[in-house]
C-alpha cells in the first residue's frame, strides 16, 4: 500500500481536524492529529532510523502518547516511561506486548503478540519490536508464520527489513 507524502503532509498540518486522530489502519489512537501522523509514519517506514526518528517526533508533538512513548523506549533501549492518559484497548494490548519485548521475555512477548495479531490483524510496530528482540537473542523460531500471517499492507516492509 502505498502512501501519498503531500496528503501525509497535509495531515501533518491539521490540527483541528473532525473526528478522532487514527494510526495506519484506521484504529483510534489517544493522542493528537500530529502525534497520529508521525505514528503512522513510524508504521509505515521500512528503515530502523526512520522509524525512530518518526516515533521522537511522535513523543515531542505529544509526550503522553502511550503507544509512541513504549515503542520508543523498545526500539532505543530506553527506560520504561509512564504513558499518559487512558488508552484505548488495543493500545493497552500494544504497549504490553513492546514493553514485554523491550524487558526481554522473548517467549511471553511472542505469545502476547499471538493474541493481540489475533485481535487486531496486523500491527507492524509490535511485530517488528518483537521480531528484533528474537533477532538478538537468536531466536528466529516461529517468527516465519507471524510474516505469512501478515496482510498485504505490510508483508512486503516486513520482508524487506533485516
Amino acid at each position: 500500500m502505498h502512501r501519498d507524502p503531500e496528503r501525509l503532509n497535509a495531515r501533518l498540518r491539521q490540527s483541528d481536524s473532525p473526528g478522532p486522530a487514527v494510526e495506519d489502519h484506521g484504529r483510534v489512537v489517544t493522542t493528537n492529529f500530529r502525534a497520529a501522523a508521525f505514528y503512522r509514519q513510524a508504521q509505515q517506514a521500512a528503515d530502523p532510523s526512520v522509524t525512530a526518528t518518526a516515533l521522537r517526533d511522535a513523543v515531542i508533538a505529544d509526550p503522553g502518547f502511550g503507544l509512541a512513548v513504549a515503542d520508543l523506549a523498545a526500539i532505543t533501549g530506553g527506560p520504561p516511561s509512564p504513558t499518559g492518559g487512558r488508552p484505548m484497548s488495543w493500545e493497552r494490548h500494544h504497549i504490553e506486548v513492546v514493553r514485554t519485548a523491550a524487558a526481554g521475555n522473548v517467549s511471553r512477548a511472542t505469545d502476547l503478540l499471538r493474541e493481540h495479531l489475533a485481535s487486531v490483524g496486523c500491527d507492524p510496530l509490535a511485530l517488528r519490536i518483537v521480531a528484533g528482540l528474537r533477532r538478538r537473542v537468536g531466536n528466529l523460531d516461529g517468527l516465519e508464520d507471524f510474516s505469512a500471517k501478515l496482510p498485504g499492507c505490510h508483508r512486503a516492509r516486513w520482508e524487506a527489513v533485516p
